[in-house]
């Protein structure tokens, strides 16, 4: 079966190349791209290769996230769990095949794949994975080599498809994912959106949440399962002058 086609590379982080949070409004992400696409405009540049690819890197990210629904399709997906490092920005023609071969450990050469297997379902519309008619669509597998060391005991894992686009895991009935938030939303509590087996669903994000808790939507998974979402908070890059660094501090204290 052949993967699905996307038009960006759910790799790469779109928002740490702008210099943004994921959390951040379109105003903030057009304002964060003019800033840098003027300071590495080739014009300006004067050839600087580097700087010419950091444009291009730039430019590349603001086609994904400057756009409604390519952002809303990108966030899904990378919400999902396919976050990635190595990747460089510009993944026309990325194919979601290829990315599950990379990520599970697909042997090139004809080499035979060491046993475990590592199973996604692809949503293309008719019944759901449990059959009946569900109404979000019919699910087909496809196994991809797992490494021998990385496979769980005795049970398979799924990657499934949700209809939003987003990737999410299933482990038995229950469902496992990620949600990737601001350093606001995690101190003072929040409430998102993140993709289930049926659509979405409003995730209550407490206050003073940290990176790696594990949060539950009861009833969200398959049958009788519940839907597990792990925390993931974004730190932002952008470095602080001497007022933003007294200001934090100050906060930080209080907060402790």
């Amino acid at each position: 079966m052949t993967g699905e086609t996307l038009d960006f590379d759910p790799r790469v982080d779109y928002y740490a190349a702008l210099g943004v949070a994921p959390s951040a409004s379109d105003a903030e992400i057009k304002r964060a791209y003019r800033k840098l696409a003027k300071e590495y405009h080739p014009d300006r540049t004067g050839g600087d290769k580097a700087k010419e690819q950091r444009f291009k890197d730039v430019t590349r990210a603001y086609e994904v996230l400057g756009d409604k629904q390519r952002r809303a399709r990108y966030d899904a997906i990378r919400a999902g769990g396919f976050a990635g490092a190595g990747a460089q920005a510009g993944g026309i023609g990325f194919d979601i095949g290829d990315l599950f071969a990379q990520m599970f450990g697909s042997r090139a050469g004809g080499r035979s794949a060491p046993r475990g297997q590592v199973r996604y379902e692809v949503f293309t519309g008719g019944d759901g994975p449990s059959g009946g008619g569900s109404p979000f669509g019919s699910w087909f597998d496809q196994d991809v080599p797992r490494p021998r060391a990385a496979r769980p005991s005795g049970r398979t894992v799924h990657k499934v498809r949700t209809p939003t686009g987003a990737y999410v895991t299933l482990k038995g009935d229950d469902v496992h994912s990620d949600v990737r938030i601001g350093i606001d939303q995690a101190l003072l509590g929040a409430v998102v959106e993140v993709p289930t087996l049926t659509g979405t669903a409003k995730l209550k994000i407490p206050p003073g949440t940290s990176s790696g808790t594990k949060l539950r939507l009861r009833g969200k998974g398959r049958g009788a399962g519940d839907h597990y979402v792990t925390v993931h908070i974004d730190v932002p890059k952008k470095k602080l002058d001497g007022e933003g660094q007294r200001l934090l501090a100050a906060l930080m204290k209080k907060l402790r």
